[in-house]
C-alpha cells in the first residue's frame, strides 16, 4: 500500500480525528530533539496529519493542535528518562496499545524503519519484537483489523 492509498483510507473513516500536519521545518526540529531521523511514511504521516487516527487506533505526533496524550516530543522524553525500563533513543513510538507497551519505529540506520513491539515488563535488554516492515504497512493493517471488528 502506497502513502497516498493509506491516507485515502484514512480519510474516508468516518471515526478519524487529525490533526493539521506540520512542515518539514517542525519535522526536522523534532528529529534534532529526539536525535533520530523521523523519516518514511512516519514522516509523511506527520506532514499530512500532524497526529490522530481512527477508532480506538491513535498516532502520537506533533502539531499546535496535538492533544497532550498523544504529543510525540513530551512523551518520548517521559519514556526514555522517567520510565523503567528506559526507552532506547532509536526507538520512536507511534501508539501505547492500553496496557504500557509501544509501537515503536526502529530508526537504526534504515530510511524506511520497521515498526516493532516495545514491551514495558520485558527489560532494558529486549531486542523489541518487529510486527510490520513500516510505518505504511503497520498502519493499514491496523485499520484493516480496526474495520474487520466492526
Amino acid at each position: 500500500m502506497t502513502f497516498n492509498e493509506l491516507s485515502e483510507l484514512l480519510e474516508s473513516n468516518p471515526t478519524k480525528s487529525f490533526g493539521q500536519g506540520v512542515s518539514d521545518a517542525e519535522i526536522d526540529i523534532a528529529s534534532v530533539e529526539l536525535e533520530v531521523e523521523l523519516t518514511g511514511g512516519y514522516r509523511l504521516f506527520l506532514k499530512r496529519f500532524g497526529w490522530g487516527g481512527v477508532g480506538s487506533i491513535e498516532i502520537f505526533g506533533l502539531g499546535v493542535d496535538v492533544p497532550p496524550y498523544l504529543s510525540l516530543l513530551p512523551l518520548t522524553r517521559s519514556e526514555r528518562e522517567e520510565m523503567t525500563p528506559a526507552l532506547p533513543v532509536h526507538l520512536i513510538p507511534l501508539m501505547n496499545d492500553g496496557g504500557g507497551n509501544l509501537y515503536c519505529l526502529d530508526s537504526r540506520g534504515v530510511r524506511e524503519p520497521s515498526v516493532v513491539f516495545w514491551e514495558h515488563t520485558a527489560g532494558e535488554q529486549q531486542e523489541p519484537t518487529r510486527v510490520a516492515s513500516d510505518f505504511t504497512m503497520w498502519l493499514a493493517e491496523r485499520i484493516e483489523r480496526e474495520v474487520d471488528m466492526k
